[in-house]
């Protein structure tokens, strides 16, 4: 999936069901340290994360 970071982050409480890193769903919470990190990053889709990038910002978020 390609979401638009501001998108996304503007429907963060629909959204977040739609998102999954490795296979697996991820919380409402790591959806949203992501998508900030992106937006502050400037980023346009989540297709500029790479999958390094989303393990070490949500290793640590539940």
């Amino acid at each position: 999936m390609h979401a638009d970071i501001k998108g996304a982050l503007a429907q963060l409480d629909k959204s977040w069901k739609a998102f999954e890193h490795r296979g697996v769903p991820m919380t409402k919470n790591q959806v949203k340290v992501v998508l900030t990190h992106a937006n502050a990053k400037g980023y346009k889709t989540t297709a500029e994360l790479k999958e390094d990038e989303v393990d070490n910002l949500i290793k640590n978020v539940k």
